[in-house]
């Protein structure tokens, strides 16, 4: 029987991943076995025909290897020059250098943002300077400016000493008015007349109340109580605070620099937009105020013996109380109000002190200059925190009562005033002006 199977491979020895050609010739061998057969040809070769590493050669190995140098660590500039994330790509430029380019922007563009940034900070500065002084102006215009003239009537009362007016340039010395005025603000009179002496190189702030009751010569009317001198005076040219300011002046001897007036209601509504003011009051105090303050408001008030919190009126009424005892206690209330008001302006933010400012202004009268104004705002912190002395004239001792009127000693009290304000080297005949 022929043999079918003649000149074909058996199947041990068949290639199952050849091709069918390669089935069909046997005789061919494939190329990638080829290939394959060759390399490991070669790689046996090089194995065998490789000499053993001799200690000459490590040693060879070894003096080649200690040839090389250690690289040393790479540097921040290294680094720095292959970060192209967060890299400059202008600071490397010539240009950017020489013109001092920035880290993020371009130089120009640097520039340009700079100069409006420094625009825009001066527009904002100019706008701030251009709203101040808009609002202290609207402000100071809103206080009745009333110039006064203190030289018309220059005297000498017969039986006041032959001394000098003096003053001093360290020494500002402010008349306070506090007037009462009839409802049809024909008839006025001034019920408080207190002295504020702001003296800069001693750090005090002296009051100085005259009593209403005091007989002095006025000028153009002869002798009369002090306080005529305001009624007087605002029925001529002079006005009211003129002449009463040379009436001081004539028969005391001391320079009045300014003038401030208010009156009574004015004053009450000042007081409460301050939020009321702080008083200390004693039984008799209470008692006269609460009956005196019920019949003048048709209300009661609720007070107690110590400190009581006072609204305007309450303020006014303290400040008016006299037949408790005398005209001497009426006007140690009003100086005790009057520092009551100045310990209130202290607890005052800016804010609060320019509304009242603002809201009340234009009830005051002054022949302050607008340029006196800003500079006692701008002292005001300082002036606040003066040590505070009070005084009155006359004082026990030098007066005469005569039909209810207090006839000073002018020697004596214009002696004890000098001292009081301007000190002790002042008081006596010898003393000049300072100015």
């Amino acid at each position: 029987m022929a043999d079918n199977n003649r000149g074909r491979p058996r199947d041990d020895d068949r290639d199952i991943y050849s091709s069918s050609r390669e089935q069909r010739n046997p005789q061919r061998t494939p190329r990638y076995r080829t290939n394959e057969t060759n390399e490991l040809r070669s790689r046996t070769q090089r194995q065998q025909n490789r000499p053993e590493r001799t200690n000459s050669s490590a040693q060879q190995n070894q003096r080649r290897n200690s040839g090389r140098t250690n690289r040393p660590p790479a540097s921040d500039e290294d680094i720095d020059r292959y970060n192209y994330v967060n890299r400059d790509i202008y600071s490397s430029s010539k240009k950017s250098k020489k013109n001092g380019g920035g880290d993020d922007l371009p130089p120009r563009k640097k520039k340009k943002k700079a100069k409006k940034i420094i625009i825009a900070i001066i527009c904002v500065v100019v706008a701030i300077i251009i709203g101040v002084v808009a609002f202290v102006a609207i402000m100071l215009s809103r206080i009745n400016y009333k110039p006064v003239d203190t030289t018309s009537y220059v005297e000498q009362p017969s039986d006041a000493p032959t001394w000098d007016v003096i003053s001093d340039n360290a020494i500002t010395n402010i008349l306070l008015l506090g007037v009462d005025r009839s409802e049809d603000g024909t008839a006025q009179r001034s019920d408080t007349m207190m002295l504020i002496s702001i003296n800069s190189k001693t750090k005090n702030l002296n009051m100085v109340s005259f009593l209403r009751d005091l007989y002095v010569e006025i000028p153009t009317a002869g002798k009369n109580k002090i306080n005529a001198a305001y009624t007087i005076g605002s029925q001529s040219d002079v006005g009211g605070a003129g002449l009463t300011m040379q009436t001081i002046e004539n028969n005391f001897r001391i320079n009045i620099d300014h003038y401030v007036e208010i009156d009574f209601e004015n004053f009450i509504n000042l007081i409460d937009a301050m939020g009321g003011i702080d008083i200390e009051m004693t039984q008799d105090e209470v008692d006269y105020m609460s009956s005196w303050y019920y019949g003048e408001y048709g209300q009661p008030i609720s007070l107690q013996v110590g400190m009581n919190h006072l609204d305007g009126k309450g303020a006014l009424t303290f400040a008016r109380i006299r037949k408790l005892d005398s005209d001497f206690g009426r006007t140690g209330r009003q100086r005790q109000v009057m520092i009551a008001i100045f310990d209130k302006f202290k607890t005052l933010n800016p804010a609060q002190m320019t509304s009242v400012f603002y809201n009340y202004a234009q009830y005051i009268t002054t022949d302050l200059s607008s340029s006196d104004i800003l500079s006692l705002a701008t002292q005001a912190g300082t002036i606040l925190g003066y040590e505070v002395q009070t005084s009155h004239v006359p004082e026990e001792g030098l007066y005469t009562e005569i039909d209810y009127n207090l006839v000073p000693d002018l020697p004596g009290t214009c002696a004890s005033l000098r001292e009081f304000l301007y000190g002790s080297d002042s008081s006596s005949s010898s003393a000049k002006n300072t100015n």
